[in-house]
C-alpha cells in the first residue's frame, strides 16, 4: 500500500502495473464470459471431453451460484474493477478517487477471495481442473493483488473518506480496513449461495397412473386427464414379448424395430432420448453401453434420436438455443438404422466418440460406407424415418410436460422420468435401482 495526502493530483506508483492489471482483467473476462456462453447455450467447451477434468468442474454443482452459471456474476464482476480503475485519473478529484479506490477494494477482494474459493473446490472436493476457469482466476487474483498493493494510503488522520469538499488525497487505513471486510461479506454470500442453494440439474419425477407426482400438486383421480397433459404416468412397461407401451398405449414400440442396447428380449427396459449435439448426450451415451455390458440379458435400452430444433420438431418448446443440425444427424441416424440394423451400433458407437458430432458431410460419408450409399439414399426418402423422428420428439413432448423439465437427456424408467445430465454410470446404477429396482449380481457369480 502507497501513502500520499497531498494536495496535488495523485500519480499512480507506476503506469506499467495499472496497464498489466487491466490487461490481466480483460483476459479474466474474456474466459468467463467463454464460459458463461458455454452454459448458457449448454455446450462443451472446447477441449474438454466427457472424461475431462474441465467437464467434471463445468458439470459440477458447484458450476453455479443460486441457480446461475458461476461464470455469468464472474464476468460482471472482472468488468466492474476493470470499470473502476478506468475512472482513476491523474487529474481527478480527491473525493472521484477515494470512490473508485473503495469500489477497487472491495472488488479485489471478492476476486481474490473467489479464487482461493474455486480453487479450493477443485483441488479438495471436486478433484479436477477446469484450464479455463485457472486461467480466469489466476489473470484475476493477479490483477486483484496489483490493485491491493498499490492503495494510495491516505498520510493524515483526518482525511474523510465519504464527506466530500476535501482536498486531501488517499483512502484513510480505518477505512481500508471496512472495505475489506465489506469484501470478505461478499465471498462468505458467494461461498452460502453454493452451500445452501444446489442447482438440480437432473429431475426425477415419479408419476403414479391417479395422476400424482412425486413432489408436485395432485390432481383428483376424477379429473381423468387426458393424455399429454403432463399429469398421466409413461407407465413404461412390456404389453407383449419385445413390445413396450408408454403413456397408456399412446406410443407402441416393438422393441425390434428401434434402436437398442442389450438384448430385446430383456424383462426390463427403459427408454433413452438422446440429442446428437447435446453435450450432456453424449456424455451418457458411454455410461449406457458400460451399463447395459453389465446387465447383460436383464436390461434393454432403447436409444432414440430426437432433436429439439422446430426444423424438424412441430412440438418443439420454445428452445432458441437449439442446433439445427441436430435434425440433419437424427434423421441420417435413423436412415441407417432402417437401411442396416445390424451396423447401426457402429455408426452410433463412431458418432458418440468424441466431445462434438463430426461435421454432417462426415457423417453421412460414413453412414454410406457402413450401409452402401444406395441404400442409405432409399431409407432417407422412406417417410418411416422422419414419422419416428417426430414420434420420438412428441414423446420427448410428454415427457418434459411430466417433469416440467425439456433438458436432455431423457429416461423413461416405467412410471419415472429423468431429464437433465448423469455424470456417472454409478448415477445411472442409483436411478436403476431406485426407480425399476434393478441391481448388479455380485462380482464373480
Amino acid at each position: 500500500m502507497n501513502g500520499d495526502n497531498t494536495a496535488t493530483p495523485a500519480t499512480l506508483s507506476t503506469p506499467a502495473w495499472l496497464k498489466g492489471a487491466r490487461a490481466l482483467l480483460v483476459i479474466a473476462a474474456a474466459g468467463a464470459g467463454y464460459l458463461a456462453w458455454v452454459a448458457i447455450h449448454n455446450g462443451p467447451a472446447a477441449g474438454c471431453g466427457a472424461g475431462s477434468g474441465c467437464n467434471a468442474v463445468l458439470q459440477s454443482r458447484w458450476a453455479y451460484w443460486l441457480g446461475l452459471p458461476v461464470s455469468v456474476p464472474a464476468v460482471l464482476v472482472y468488468l466492474a474493477l476493470l470499470g473502476s480503475s478506468l475512472l482513476l485519473k491523474r487529474s481527478g478529484s480527491p473525493d472521484d478517487e477515494r470512490g473508485s479506490w473503495a469500489a477497487i477494494i472491495v472488488l479485489a477482494v471478492l476476486v481474490t477471495g473467489s479464487a482461493f474459493w474455486f480453487v479450493g473446490l477443485q483441488v479438495f472436493v471436486i478433484k479436477s481442473f477446469c484450464k479455463y476457469c485457472l486461467t480466469a482466476h489466476l489473470c484475476g487474483f493477479t490483477a486483484a493483488m496489483l490493485f491491493l498493493t498499490h492503495i494510495p494510503l491516505a498520510t493524515d488522520p483526518d482525511t474523510p473518506m465519504w464527506s466530500s469538499g476535501s482536498e486531501k488525497r488517499g483512502v484513510p487505513r480505518t477505512a481500508v480496513w471496512s472495505l475489506l471486510l465489506t469484501g470478505l461479506v461478499g465471498i462468505a454470500v458467494l461461498a452460502a449461495g453454493q452451500i445452501l442453494v444446489q442447482k438440480e440439474r437432473n429431475v426425477v419425477k415419479v408419476l403414479s397412473p391417479a395422476g400424482n407426482t412425486a413432489g408436485g400438486n395432485p390432481v383428483p383421480s376424477n379429473a381423468a386427464p387426458p393424455p399429454g397433459t403432463g399429469f398421466d404416468s409413461p407407465n413404461a412397461r412390456l404389453i407383449a414379448p419385445h413390445t413396450l407401451s408408454l403413456y397408456s398405449n399412446e406410443f407402441i414400440i416393438p422393441l425390434d424395430e428401434v434402436p437398442v442396447l442389450g438384448s430385446p428380449a430383456a424383462p426390463h427396459v427403459i427408454v433413452c432420448l438422446l440429442d446428437y449435439t447435446c453435450v450432456h448426450c453424449r456424455a451418457l451415451y458411454p455410461i449406457l453401453t458400460q451399463v447395459s455390458g453389465q446387465f447383460s440379458n436383464q436390461l434393454a435400452m432403447v436409444c432414440l434420436p430426437v432433436s429439439l430444433s422446430p426444423k424438424c420438431n412441430p412440438y418443439a418448446m420454445g428452445n432458441i438455443h437449439a442446433n439445427p443440425l441436430a435434425c440433419d444427424y437424427a434423421l441420417l441416424a435413423l436412415a441407417v438404422w432402417r437401411a442396416d440394423p445390424q451396423v447401426f451400433r457402429q455408426f452410433d458407437d463412431w458418432m458418440f466418440a468424441d466431445t462434438e458430432p463430426p461435421p454432417v458431410d462426415q457423417a453421412r460419408a460414413r453412414a454410406a460406407q457402413l450401409v452402401g450409399a444406395d441404400k442409405l439414399a432409399a431409407a432417407e426418402r422412406d417417410p418411416w424415418v422422419e414419422e419416428r423422428l417426430k414420434t420420438d420428439c412428441k414423446l420427448h413432448q410428454l415427457n418434459s410436460l411430466a417433469v416440467d423439465n425439456t433438458a436432455l437427456p431423457q429416461i423413461v424408467m416405467g412410471d419415472a422420468v429423468s431429464s437433465g445430465p448423469v455424470n456417472s454410470s454409478g448415477h445411472l446404477l442409483l436411478l436403476l435401482n431406485n426407480y425399476l429396482g434393478l441391481t448388479l449380481a455380485p462380482s464373480g457369480r
